[in-house]
């Protein structure tokens, strides 16, 4: 919509918590500060919702209506269940008379009505798919076309047999379609029998009772060692985004996983995630460049079937979830605790439960304490989960320090501030997780966790939704002590504060297992970092992503890896934040380079004619300031595979030239301190274009509507989005 100055898309779901979904409608709305786009000075890293944790609610709806008082804006509430959720919702949006639009979706029909008090309101009954387009989507997903190829002509009858039993519901139609796919034998006899299997299905009634027996075959189709990864999906709220590296690595600590020895079990768990993608269990809300999933959700009506068929196995217990609450059952092995606005968590705290045979606990948009648990009696669980549990304290943290069959752990977002020295106790813990928490230092004690493999701390800030556009924090990063050699099972490290860490980083080289790095150096000075590089040339072998942030943008401090001895020739990922005279010459021999992403770097020169020969390049990231030139032209025959590209604030850059290269690119992310001379030249020779997206302090309408007019006459007919 032209002229939309800021947007939120919110999920609201039957069971919601108010103050939650407040608190992402404002950061949504929000973001990070562009003011100075350079974020290069410690002033510029203020964070304007630092703290919203702790506001009143009403604070929150204050600064959303401030914030939209003088702009127009658009905003979607997804699934609303009652008028009163419009009534909670509708005062942190001012009327404003600049043609604003809130757009509501609704499974019925009242609440839309209750929602419409302006004779301008209007409502859209969505109605089924025509029987043509249910054709075109179940063809698409069982072979990948619009239609049926000639191959399987004899498929065409009972497809359509099978179609008229979902009634024209894409979600049915997506999940059949799905599991048909991974069938190996596509015969009229197979597809026969899986039509059989739906009985009446949805054709008599379209009713939420035949929508769970058509999913439920997906349940029962699965391969047993995917069912339990099936099952897991219920411990999420209904439109809760699944992160896929926990998702994978809870599976992992849960024991669903098995392998072979050496093999690694969250590769496996991912592949089982990948299959869910395929067989439409999960449908993807964020996916990398390179295609790879990097979050899902579970529709609400499979989440339905999930949660059920859990139950029916006593293989997840509830607190929180209203109708599927299972307080007071015996021997609860996995324990799921909600909030969800209703007070219902509190009434359940009425309930002498025994939580002692647990294994497993995640607690989700809890704000408080939700139960009397005290962790000292939770001596069996192997995965603990508090994301966002602002009321955890580090008191709290020793006695989970106690339980030495842990092998997850995640305080993300909790306002604990020191890992206390029992952590050295976990002998068995494989994930630990601080990120966005005040802990910056590690006890020394951390290093006797032999069997830990991810170790996560720092934050980061994204600038945009549609290509995350990263912005790490100075001074976040975790401090390591001495003794990580001792370390041997640890696989990634990310970020750990090179200038106060410089002893540990000289035992670096000694980590074998090692794939990924995340380094920051938050001091000046280029010597800091002489031990970590010479540690770089001892995992040649082994590294497969690496980030070097030296964050000081006037400091030469990157210079020491223009030479390395031995660089790592399998990288896939490689951030350079710093100042570097030249490109170093071992970039170019990285032949499976998949992402590169360079900022503050201040080249010039011929960039692209060097990065354009990386016969594995899918995404380049050219953050502020990483070019300095005054034109950035893709020439004929470069990245030969590049699909993503992020162009952020080249402050001399008069011209962007697209002139025969770059011909896969699908996503384009543009922000300009000032306005090209030249434009931006030659999307007509990019044939898979499929989105161009402009960000930043400061949009200029001619370039969006430049490519907003190229746009309609491009074969491909690319999105154009605007984000301010």
């Amino acid at each position: 919509m032209k002229g939309i100055q800021t947007r939120s898309f919110l999920t609201v779901s039957q069971h919601y918590d108010l103050r939650i979904l407040l608190e992402s409608l404002l950061r949504q709305l929000i973001g990070v500060s562009l003011r100075d786009p350079s974020c290069s000075k410690e002033e510029n890293f203020k964070d304007p919702l630092k703290g919203i944790e702790t506001w009143h609610i009403s604070e929150i709806i204050g600064r959303c209506r401030a914030h939209l008082e003088d702009k127009r804006y658009f905003i979607v509430l997804d699934d609303l269940w009652s008028p009163e959720d419009w009534a909670n919702l509708k005062v942190a949006f001012p009327d404003n008379d600049k043609q604003s639009r809130i757009l509501i979706t609704t499974r019925n029909r009242y609440v839309a009505e209750s929602c419409c008090s302006d004779p301008h309101d209007l409502i859209y009954d969505m109605e089924p798919l025509p029987f043509e387009e249910s054709k075109k989507l179940f063809y698409k997903k069982v072979f990948k076309l619009d239609q049926c190829p000639v191959l399987y002509h004899d498929l065409e009858v009972i497809s359509d047999s099978i179609l008229k039993k979902c009634s024209g519901l894409p979600l049915a139609i997506v999940s059949i379609g799905g599991m048909l796919a991974r069938t190996k034998n596509k015969t009229r006899a197979e597809w026969e029998k899986v039509c059989d299997r739906l009985g009446s299905g949805l054709e008599t009634s379209a009713t939420i009772g035949g929508m769970r027996r058509i999913l439920s075959l997906g349940y029962h189709d699965l391969p047993y060692n995917l069912k339990a990864c099936f099952l897991y999906l219920s411990v999420f709220p209904e439109d809760y985004e699944i992160k896929r590296g926990p998702l994978v690595r809870r599976w992992a600590a849960e024991g669903f996983i098995t392998g072979m020895h050496e093999t690694n079990l969250e590769e496996i768990a991912a592949k089982c995630l990948d299959e869910f993608v395929t067989r439409s269990i999960v449908t993807p809300t964020r996916i990398a460049s390179t295609g790879l999933v990097r979050s899902c959700k579970v529709h609400d009506i499979m989440l339905e079937v999930i949660t059920s068929k859990s139950i029916q196995e006593n293989f997840i217990s509830f607190v929180g979830k209203q109708q599927y609450s299972t307080i007071g059952h015996d021997k609860i092995r996995r324990l799921s605790i909600q909030a969800d606005g209703s007070g219902s968590i509190k009434e359940q705290e009425k309930h002498n439960t025994n939580f002692s045979h647990a294994r497993s606990l995640l607690i989700l948009r809890c704000s408080e304490k939700p139960l009397h648990i005290s962790f000292a009696h939770l001596k069996l669980l192997r995965v603990l989960d508090l994301e966002g549990c602002w009321w955890l304290s580090n008191e709290d943290l020793k006695e989970i320090c106690k339980m030495s069959l842990l092998r997850y752990l995640c305080l993300r977002r909790t306002n604990v501030s020191q890992l206390p020295k029992l952590v050295g106790r976990l002998k068995e813990l494989v994930t630990l997780d601080v990120r966005e928490t005040s802990i910056r230092e590690l006890p020394e004690t951390a290093t006797q966790l032999g069997s830990l493999k991810h170790l996560f701390g720092g934050r980061y800030r994204h600038y945009t939704r549609v290509s995350r556009v990263k912005l790490f924090e100075p001074h976040e990063a975790l401090t390591i002590p001495r003794g990580l050699k001792n370390m041997k099972s640890i696989q990634k490290i990310a970020h750990v504060d090179i200038a106060s860490s410089s002893r540990t980083m000289q035992e670096l080289g000694a980590l074998s297992q090692l794939t990924k790095i995340c380094a920051m150096n938050s001091e000046y000075g280029g010597e800091k970092w002489k031990p970590f590089a010479a540690s770089l040339n001892m995992l040649w072998k082994s590294l497969r992503h690496l980030s070097i942030i030296h964050w000081r943008n006037r400091d030469t401090g990157l210079e020491i890896f223009l030479e390395l001895k031995s660089p790592p020739i399998f990288l896939e990922q490689l951030y350079l934040w710093g100042r570097l005279s030249v490109l170093p010459p071992w970039i170019l021999s990285l032949n499976y380079l998949i992402e590169l992403s360079l900022r503050e770097n201040f080249f010039y020169g011929d960039l692209l004619r060097q990065l354009g020969r990386l016969p594995s390049l899918v995404s380049l990231k050219l953050y502020h300031e990483s070019f300095m030139g005054i034109q950035l032209c893709f020439e004929q025959n470069l990245f030969p595979r590049l699909k993503q590209l992020i162009v952020d604030n080249a402050p001399n850059l008069d011209e962007l030239r697209f002139d025969g290269g770059a011909r896969n690119l699908e996503r384009l992310t543009l922000a300009f301190e000032r306005e090209p001379a030249k434009g931006i030249v030659g999307i007509e020779s990019l044939p898979r274009l499929k989105e161009v997206e402009f960000f930043g302090a400061i949009i200029f309408d001619s370039l969006v509507e430049g490519m907003m007019a190229e746009a309609k006459i491009h074969p491909n007919k690319p999105r154009v989005y605007r984000e301010n």
